[in-house]
């Protein structure tokens, strides 16, 4: 868990005022390295203006993308790459001058330009995300590519490449056969390595997800744009190409490169409209800045459905869930970001646990606390108080569970020792009845026996009614049944035969009773009694139907509150309903906790 809160503040309202310095500035550093870049490019305007048309916009649109990065904190390596990839590009044309060092440089710097964008991709949006077999890519590429062109240099004369033999050149070991065969293998290995780029950044948009993969999807989709511009290359060289067909497939290349700035600003902006949309996320929770609302949008907002929001509730000196209870996980740390939020007065709101990838974007984080922060007050206060009323609803469940088990232990009290105790009396006294007392004594014994038996009858009633062992031994709907056979209105019974936890079968059982003992006590009235029931996500309901003259809550009288305390202390709810045909309709949810 982080050792400092967030601390609410007033959310923002809009753009900050220097937002439309920082467009200009960026335009016009972008436009001046263009127009150096467009000067290196010199003849090639005269002679392939589509190629050269091609190649500004991808330096001045990779450029564009270099300066934002480096404008803003955490990217400015990203965009100082992306910059110097830009310049060098623009030098690599510079081959068309025909002078000095010029064409020697800019086949290097053309090489250098692609592995310097390579790179600044890969470091993007968090060099966190650079991996060891990204960064041993990278080390190859730059190998390959600046070593190839190396290779190839020191293999040949300048002129065979259609260059002034006066211009300055690295002529080592000039062999026009070594120097094919050398081209040969480079190109070969530009294919694997560029079919390798895509498989990487196929691998990489794979493994991440939320607001990483939202910012990378453009580079995943320019990726294999990459690639295709960059086996352009070698396949011309391997295989020959020339003249006007040779310049269609470098304008081309430029075309699909200029996807790779086009990703970046795409990005740029994804990431900018991720604080915006923190004024979306104000709008959302103060229309309902209930617990549950406020941590949706921050889900919407950060992109984590997995985020969770707990509650301080200061008289259960715990966080607790949006449902208001106490979260027993709070203490814990699996590698998850944790963020404590406080009020201004420094009293404990609620800790944010969310996706660790989002220490990455501690400013998105930031704004969207900010910006929920009175309905986050809101939520924390509702929460505190659905803290209360879980603590009082498992109170009141301990009270029924403890009912339960006072009544079962009375039950089995009651059949293991009085009715014992009776039982072996009635066999005594069955058993000193003989021929040798006298009739008057014998008729006492045997009037003492039927009162003993009375007395039996009236015990298994009564230990019945406080717990049938049948409720316990067969479940809900044979112990209804067997009450359905005993009580002196005609009951059609239709419940599920499943089990249910004890106490909502004890909650049900008490509740059916009650309103049969009710309906049976309708003065002369014939009433006939129908119980159904159904069970559906964890709810168990129990519907009976009468058609008695009487409200069924006025004949239950007196047995009304506590029948439904019983109930609602499981977190159900009893309705009652009048029937248009006449007769009564009650309804009650019980849940199978």
């Amino acid at each position: 868990m982080s050792s400092t809160s967030l601390v609410v503040t007033s959310p923002p309202s809009s753009a900050p005022p220097s937002v439309t310095r920082q467009w200009s500035r960026t335009l016009a550093v972008t436009l001046a390295l263009s127009a150096f870049g467009a000067v290196l490019m010199g003849p090639l305007w005269r002679e392939y203006p589509v190629v050269a048309i091609g190649s500004l916009l991808f330096g001045a649109m990779l450029t564009g993308a270099g300066v934002i990065l480096w404008e803003e904190a955490g990217h400015r390596t990203t965009g100082a790459l992306l910059i110097t990839a830009a310049q060098l590009w623009a030098l690599g044309w510079s081959e068309e001058w025909a002078l000095g060092p010029l064409p020697l440089i800019s086949g290097i710097s053309s090489f250098v330009a692609l592995s310097l964008a390579v790179w600044a991709m890969f470091r993007y949006p968090d060099p966190s995300l650079f991996t060891g077999p990204e960064r041993m890519f990278v080390k190859a590429l730059a190998v390959v590519l600046v070593g190839g062109i190396l290779a190839q240099d020191v293999t040949m004369r300048p002129e065979w490449k259609d260059y002034d033999p006066g211009s300055w050149w690295i002529t080592l070991y000039p062999d026009e056969a070594l120097n094919n065969a050398v081209i040969q293998a480079v190109s070969a290995l530009q294919l694997v390595l560029a079919v390798l780029f895509s498989v990487l950044w196929m691998l990489r948009i794979r493994r991440l997800h939320g607001l990483d993969r939202q910012l990378l999807t453009p580079m995943a989709i320019a990726a294999p744009a990459t690639t295709l511009a960059a086996i352009t290359v070698p396949i011309v060289q391997l295989l020959g190409v020339h003249g006007t067909a040779k310049d269609i497939t470098f304008a081309l290349q430029a075309a699909l490169f200029a996807l790779v700035p086009m990703a970046f600003l795409v990005s740029v902006v994804r990431r900018r409209l991720a604080d915006h949309a923190v004024l979306t996320l104000v709008r959302q929770v103060q229309r309902r800045p209930t617990p549950e609302a406020v941590q949706s949008s921050l889900r919407t907002a950060l992109l984590d459905e997995s985020l969770r929001v707990r509650y301080w509730a200061p008289e259960l000196n715990t966080y607790v869930d949006v449902s208001g209870i106490p979260d027993a996980e709070n203490d814990q740390n699996d590698g998850r970001l944790l963020l404590p939020v406080a009020s201004a007065s420094g009293t404990p709101l609620a800790v944010i646990d969310t996706d660790p990838a989002l220490r990455r974007h501690p400013n998105v984080v930031t704004n969207a606390v900010a910006a929920s922060g009175l309905a986050l007050e809101n939520a924390q206060l509702q929460a505190a108080v659905l803290a209360r009323l879980s603590q009082v609803r498992s109170i009141r469940m301990q009270a029924v569970q403890a009912g339960t088990a006072e009544r079962r232990r009375v039950e089995r009290d009651l059949h293991d020792g009085a009715q014992q105790r009776l039982l072996a009396l009635k066999l005594f006294l069955a058993a000193s009845d003989s021929q040798e007392l006298s009739d008057t004594a014998r008729q006492r014994l045997r009037s003492i026996s039927k009162e003993i038996s009375r007395a039996l009858d009236e015990l298994r009633d009564l230990a019945r009614g406080i717990h049938p062992a049948v409720l316990s031994q067969a479940g809900l709907s044979a112990a209804v049944e067997a009450v359905a056979q005993r009580v002196s209105v005609p009951v059609d019974v239709r419940l599920p035969e499943g089990r249910y936890p004890a106490a909502t079968e004890e909650t049900a059982y008490s509740l059916i009773c009650a309103v049969l003992e009710a309906a049976s006590a309708q003065n002369g009235e014939r009433v006939r009694v129908e119980i159904r029931g159904h069970e559906a996500d964890g709810v168990l309901t129990i519907e009976i139907e009468d058609d008695a003259v009487r409200p069924a809550q006025l004949r239950l009288g007196a047995e009304l509150p506590g029948m439904l305390d019983r109930v609602r202390a499981l977190g159900g709810d009893v309705i009652f309903s009048a029937l248009a045909r006449g007769g009564s309709l009650m309804v009650a949810a019980i849940p199978c906790v």
